[in-house]
């Protein structure tokens, strides 16, 4: 019996936290992108970083400290936190 293996999909996950919540430190928002192991990624990490540098300027971050800020996969305010999160599924 011949068993194939399956194709593990791999996610980037774009998570929006805040303090200033009514649930403190609540997650405010999410956004996944899915990226097959035969698929070229770079077209979907691009748009993922994309996403996330738009919401950390909309949220004050400094477009010449963004490109650190997604090497460290996060970027914070104080009062609000993004991050980018890879995982598999």
């Amino acid at each position: 019996m011949v068993v194939k293996k399956k194709n593990k999909m791999r996610i980037i996950n774009i998570i929006e936290t805040a303090t200033d919540t009514t649930i403190s430190g609540g997650i405010i928002g999410i956004e996944s992108f899915g990226v097959y192991e035969e698929q070229l990624s770079e077209d979907v990490v691009q748009q993922a970083e994309n996403v996330f540098r738009e919401k950390a300027i909309e949220n004050g971050a400094d477009e010449d400290e963004l490109d650190d800020a997604i090497e460290d996969g996060y970027y914070t305010n104080g009062s609000y936190t993004i991050s980018i999160v890879w995982s598999y599924i």
